[in-house]
């Protein structure tokens, strides 16, 4: 039987080592109970560092490289220009965080580039998708894929979703979300086939860890993984998920009021579709299956960053339209169709993330591949910073902006050759290298 599972482990790993090519390999070295799919840096301690990581047990092989592994780019490509804006799932981002409102930022970025490459999370919004065209959308797990350099993306525009829709108790939700399916259908024009309704549940609870990033626990997930093997035989190359998040109702009332607590089923879903994209080779989204009438919210008065989700019943038609905008991921060997670009890690020219997550793989393999990351001032409620980890500026192109306006000013510095620091005050002094006398020096 598959399952997917929580854990904290811990590493020594002292300050001069933190990056990927150092902490991967000591994670691996440790008896792990699965295969990872998902790690997130909870705690430092001297030099102990300990993470959150969640796990699958599985017969099943992963389609692409371990989480644990990383190619290093040779050499950086100068086009397209090509950035990637991280916000990370269930950490409560004042941008980002919510039902995606991050999403004018995230435009705001693509301007300054060829292609800007982010996840779900920023821009999905219930039934509202206003990304712009430049905007890759991409699951996160694949996201870390790109960056350790274990595969490449194609821009391309899906032809055919996938949807998989967990059998509900009540036949009127079922018929709520082929509804929505159809919908998208009949105005988007868009093809979605197959739809799969499983025989089973695939119920996952939505909890809190003890670090107060969401987290979930999960149930059936061998009935989700029929289906997807029934979508892996299809032409389908991205699916939409449609399965049950148990929240408590006080913590669903608190987080609508406006409380202090990160959404509760983002970091879920995350852990969900990381499982599926290690496993499966298409790219995914979740989407919540609504239980009761109830839950939809209407007719009440929200943050204005959750007013997306308070509209909606299905809540699928953003992330299934976001599919139809997310790269093909394909091994970096694989030879590109005539008339398509591969775009891999060489092609990486920056990543934007808050200044307060970067307990990351996307913040620890950019350092190895020495890709410039932008750090913006968008609290959240998980608070790992460079000088919390004592990472060393010297030498590394790490750039911190006030906003997200100030880090798109930075991607055109970047795309147009002009050293960000040139732009700032004070500028620091050259340091000139003075070579010593020496006698009888000959060519």
């Amino acid at each position: 039987m598959s399952e997917v599972f929580t854990k904290d482990f811990e590493i020594d790993c002292p300050p001069q080592q933190r990056s990927w090519r150092f902490i991967g390999p000591k994670i691996g070295e440790l008896p792990l109970p699965g295969v990872p799919i998902r790690l997130i840096l909870t705690s430092v301690s001297d030099n102990r560092l300990t993470f959150e990581c969640s796990f699958i047990q599985t017969k099943k092989p992963p389609v692409w490289p371990s989480l644990l592994d990383m190619n290093v780019r040779q050499e950086a490509a100068t086009k397209p220009f090509v950035a990637v804006s991280i916000i990370p799932t269930g950490v409560r981002a004042e941008i980002g965080g919510f039902a995606g409102d991050g999403t004018p930022s995230t435009n705001l970025l693509a301007t300054a580039c060829d292609y800007l490459v982010t996840n779900p999370n920023a821009v999905t919004a219930s039934d509202l998708y206003y990304a712009h065209e430049n905007v890759l959308y991409l699951e996160g797990n694949l996201i870390c894929q790109l960056l350790l350099g274990n595969l490449a993306v194609i821009p391309e525009k899906r032809k055919q979703v996938a949807a998989i829709i967990e059998k509900p108790r009540d036949e009127r939700f079922l018929n709520n979300v082929i509804n929505a399916l159809n919908g998208l259908r009949t105005v988007g024009g868009v093809n979605i086939d197959p739809v799969i309704v499983t025989s089973g549940k695939i119920e996952t609870t939505c909890t809190y860890s003890q670090y107060g990033n969401a987290s979930g626990e999960y149930q059936g997930i061998d009935e989700l993984m029929r289906a997807l093997d029934v979508v892996e035989t299809s032409p389908a190359t991205a699916v939409v998920l449609m399965t049950t998040l148990m929240v408590s109702d006080a913590i669903r009332q608190r987080y609508y009021k406006g409380d202090a607590i990160p959404n509760p089923w983002g970091g879920a879903e995350a852990i969900l579709t990381h499982m599926l994209t290690n496993f499966y080779p298409f790219t995914a989204a979740h989407a919540p299956l609504l239980l009761e009438w109830e839950h939809t919210g209407f007719g009440k008065l929200v943050d204005p960053r959750d007013g997306a989700e308070l509209i909606s019943s299905s809540y699928l038609c953003s992330p299934l339209k976001g599919l139809t905008n997310s790269p093909r991921p394909v091994p970096v060997s694989a030879t590109v169709p005539s008339g398509s670009q591969g775009l891999g890690v060489e092609n990486i020219s920056a990543v934007v993330m808050p200044e307060t997550t970067v307990g990351n793989i996307p913040f620890f393999a950019s350092l190895d591949q020495n890709i410039p990351i932008i750090l913006v001032k968008n609290p959240t409620q998980y608070k790992m910073t460079p000088a919390l980890l004592k990472i060393d500026h010297d030498g590394r192109k790490i750039y911190y902006a006030n906003s997200y306006m100030e880090a798109a000013g930075m991607l055109l510095a970047l795309r147009n050759g002009i050293v960000p620091e040139t732009t700032q005050r004070p500028m620091a002094q050259l340091a000139p290298i003075f070579l010593k006398e020496s006698e009888g020096y000959e060519y």
